[in-house]
């Protein structure tokens, strides 16, 4: 039988930065604070917008406050969803399996991919660190492009300068919130992957024991079989488990990334042959790049999902299903219809996956040159 998950972890790298030190006592001090100024902050911008209202400023400044109201949304998510989180992992501490059940062969190759896979996601995830470091006042201030200067000016006088420091502050937290939702799903998503191999492999054991002699075949493949059905319902049980929120939250980060994007490549396009700064066009660009990696790291776990579920289906009919005898036909036959169905993200009849991610991108820079043309032939 196989063991349960020791300390070890393939990904422990994102589970640390992204569960362990997000949800340490500071940082979730500094998440709720993060969170509570700059909602105040940003009804404070709007009503300002409101009182100021034209097309062009909304225009100059409407991307910032889209990009604030998608921070906003997703430290909100990530603190509703910390006890799921840490029920998530307990959970997983009880019925996981470890690869050191597997020869040294697949646990050397295991643990490559996953190697591989950490380097993917840090490289990936670099321009969140290049997305601060740009932001930052110390290259030029803030007035062409951000709302708040002049709001905190306008209404705080003399204390302005405190209240946008503050601001400033909470930079490298944007950046981290940004990602930090749609790289704690892929950790999930991948140690589900992890887990489906293993099935896979002790599935693969039933289909190559082939000694129909034995007297006690039939028990040993009854045995096995109800371990993999057993192990099989409890991972769709743990997944189902935070795919239910997510299925709840993913319409409102796709509403909001198409916002989010249409709003970037719009101001691109208005401001790529005026006279704004270079360092506005690279701070524009690298948000840009960041709203896509976002939307690629949401259609890339989807589309892992469902390839993951999908593969218990191919190892079980393998089997030599035709030797067993009557009881385990039975259970063969009730583990195959439970694998038929591999576990999507649905939303609106679409799934979440990598055309889902292409055909975001379509509408986005068609809806964003549509307001381009728009906005020209006034």
């Amino acid at each position: 039988m196989y063991r349960q998950v020791p300390p070890h972890d393939p990904f422990g790298s994102l589970k640390f930065f992204f569960i362990d030190f997000g949800y340490n006592k500071i940082m979730s001090y500094y998440s709720h604070f993060g969170l509570i100024f700059h909602t105040c902050s940003l009804f404070l911008e709007s009503y300002y917008m409101i009182e100021n209202f034209s097309l062009d400023f909304f225009v100059k400044y409407g991307c910032a406050m889209t990009l604030m109201f998608y921070f906003i949304i997703s430290q909100f998510v990530t603190i509703a969803i910390e006890t799921l989180v840490h029920e998530l992992e307990e959970e997983s501490k009880l019925f996981f399996w470890h690869i050191d059940s597997l020869d040294s062969k697949l646990q050397r190759k295991i643990l490559k991919k996953s190697a591989k896979t950490n380097r993917k996601y840090c490289l990936l995830w670099s321009p969140f660190a290049v997305l601060v470091i740009v932001l930052l006042p110390v290259w030029e201030n803030l007035n062409e492009s951000h709302l708040f200067p002049q709001v905190y000016e306008s209404y705080f006088r003399i204390w302005s300068p405190v209240f946008y420091y503050v601001y400033v502050s909470t930079f490298p937290l944007l950046g981290y919130t940004a990602i930090r939702n749609p790289a704690i799903i892929l950790y999930a998503v991948l140690n589900l992957d992890l887990q489906i191999v293993l099935l896979n492999q002790k599935i693969l054991q039933i289909s190559g024991d082939n000694d129909f002699e034995c007297v006690r075949f039939q028990e040993k493949v009854t045995r096995n079989l109800c371990l993999c059905i057993s192990q099989h319902v409890a991972l769709k049980k743990w997944t189902n488990k935070f795919l239910k929120p997510m299925q709840k939250t993913i319409p409102v980060y796709s509403c909001l990334g198409v916002f989010c994007l249409v709003t970037i490549m719009f101001f691109i396009l208005n401001n790529v042959n005026t006279n704004v700064s270079n360092h506005l066009k690279i701070r524009l660009l690298v948000s840009g790049i960041c709203c896509s990696l976002i939307l690629y790291t949401f259609s890339e776990t989807g589309q892992l999902l469902v390839d993951t579920t999908g593969q218990v289906y191919n190892a079980l009919v393998e089997c030599p299903w035709y030797c067993w005898n009557i009881k385990n036909r039975k259970l063969f036959q009730m583990f195959i219809l439970d694998s038929l169905k591999p576990l999507k993200i649905y939303w609106g009849g679409l799934v979440l996956d990598y055309s889902f991610g292409g055909s975001i991108i379509k509408t986005c820079c068609s809806y964003a040159l549509v307001l381009y043309k728009l906005k020209n032939a006034k």
